[in-house]
């Protein structure tokens, strides 16, 4: 069970944006709380320097667009400087692995890729919880907008999640159900129409079928046109069988339903193209890897999971390697203003319309020193060299991950294909982009 929390971060009175920042992210970052950091997850930065880089975000787009990020308003409106969400889950229900998987599998969920984010999981309570703090300035250069559906959206994923890993949910009362609920309801046709062929297959004749079918409908039989309403459901009119489609009208149904053969063929000639093409296919394919699919399927699994570690490596060191390269373009944009401040120049109202620019300048210079990274352009035309080879390295990594994956897919179908054929299953390919249709 998780329980899930969204707000935003305003500017705190009497402090700089990144000293807010600071103390925002360092805190969920504590040590203490998070296993001397081994809880900690960021994307697109790297913990340490997290607040230096999501500001430095936000002023590239402060420079492109004119406007401030963090607006001043009058009255109760606010303008946030970062977004902050969490994740709170029972006491005793999942270990701190598996809630900080969790968190980082929904920060991903939540935000995709346009957002920079830290994920850190507290264990220094009973209950087990996240804190994902994020930019609140996207990639693409917008803001993130929080609706009054946007909490809603956030619970939906985190309750997705927990269902994948056999967690217990919190299960809304009747009315919150019957207001919120999102969840697609078939077609009453289409349930019609299953439970016609339902009953018409178990039927011995005319009479029998109507029978079954009154069951669970108001059926009328006029002599020519055949009508279904459904008793419990909610269908407010009745349905015309001939609607239905072909092989639905009042004498196409008696026919099949005293045939002892069936007439009507439900597969229609695009699904027997598609089965077809699906058996061709998995020919093809096995008689390239063979029929034991268990083994194949076990030696992709573990090659996925090599290169996967080495994956998350490389990306490790992107981000370290980023966060530098972040350090030294502020120290490039913001040097002449840094200057002028140290030489004395600014009067006092110039150095407060300029305390964003030397704060980050201040912090970059810092983190550089703390990594013993020296600051002159031959130091930076180096670390920027690397990052463009760790960076070709990263890519190459990503496609082996995207081939062995594609690999694993074909492997799951053609076994599904084969499974299908075996059975003697009329429907073998699904349709593409189709859903599975149930009561």
């Amino acid at each position: 069970m998780a329980t899930t929390f969204i707000t935003g971060i305003a500017q705190r009175p009497g402090r700089s944006k990144l000293k807010t920042a600071q103390d925002s992210i360092f805190y969920i970052e504590n040590p203490k709380k998070t296993r001397n950091g081994e809880l900690v997850t960021a994307f697109r930065c790297s913990p340490k320097s997290a607040p230096l880089e999501m500001l430095y975000e936000q002023s590239l787009r402060e420079q492109e667009t004119g406007r401030k990020v963090v607006q001043k308003y009058d009255g109760r409106k606010k303008s946030y400087l970062l977004m902050t969400m969490r994740q709170s889950f029972a006491p005793g229900e999942v270990t701190a692995e598996q809630a900080h998987r969790i968190g980082c599998e929904l920060a991903e969920r939540f935000l995709g890729k346009k957002y920079q984010y830290v994920v850190a999981t507290h264990i220094d309570k009973a209950h087990i919880h996240n804190h994902v703090i994020f930019n609140i300035v996207g990639s693409d250069g917008k803001k993130f907008r929080q609706t009054k559906f946007t909490p809603r959206h956030l619970r939906d994923l985190s309750d997705r999640l927990c269902r994948e890993n056999n967690l217990s949910v919190v299960e809304p009362t009747e009315w919150q159900d019957r207001r919120y609920t999102n969840e697609k309801v078939t077609s009453y046709r289409t349930i019609i129409k299953i439970d016609i062929e339902r009953c018409i297959h178990a039927a011995r004749d005319y009479e029998d079928f109507l029978n079954r079918m009154r069951e669970l409908y108001y059926v009328t039989d006029t002599g020519s046109v055949l009508k279904f309403r459904h008793r419990t459901n909610g269908q407010q009119r009745p349905v015309r069988s001939y609607t239905l489609g072909n092989g639905y009208t009042r004498q196409e149904l008696l026919a099949r339903a005293n045939s002892e053969e069936e007439i009507f063929d439900p597969v229609t000639i695009s699904q027997k193209l598609r089965n077809i093409e699906a058996m061709i296919r998995a020919v093809g394919f096995i008689r390239e890897n063979g029929t034991d699919f268990d083994r194949q399927t076990e030696r992709l699994s573990k090659t996925m999971e090599q290169t996967q570690t080495t994956l998350e490596e490389m990306r490790r060191k992107v981000a370290v390697a980023q966060s530098i390269g972040t350090c030294f373009d502020v120290l490039e944009q913001n040097g002449r203003v840094y200057d002028q401040y140290k030489s004395g120049s600014f009067t006092e109202q110039e150095a407060r319309e300029h305390e964003d620019k030397i704060n980050l300048y201040e912090s970059a210079l810092a983190t550089l020193r703390g990594n013993k990274i020296k600051t002159d352009g031959a130091a930076r035309e180096k670390f920027r060299a690397e990052l463009s080879a760790i960076q070709e390295q990263t890519a190459e990594l990503e496609k082996q991950v995207r081939r062995i994956r594609e690999q694993i897919n074909r492997t799951e179908k053609v076994r599904e294909v084969s499974e299908r054929v075996d059975a003697d299953d009329p429907i073998i390919a699904s349709k593409k982009g189709g859903k599975h249709l149930g009561r």
